[in-house]
């Protein structure tokens, strides 16, 4: 391999695995209960979800 060929395949290791480092970072840092368009909304846990879920035959 050449060095631009080397130098290529570390730049894109790097962004990446660099980018796939930062969304892990970032999604853990805000998890998807927090955020969103139904966040924070009482009537968006689990058993009333799954409540509407049953009744909708």
């Amino acid at each position: 391999m050449s060095t631009t060929a080397i130098i290529m395949m570390v730049l894109f290791m790097v962004i990446i695995w660099g980018g796939l480092i930062l969304s892990t970072i970032a999604l853990r840092s805000k998890p998807d209960e927090k955020v969103g368009l139904f966040g924070a909304s009482p009537y968006a846990t689990d058993s009333v979800l799954i409540e509407q879920e049953f009744k909708r035959d």
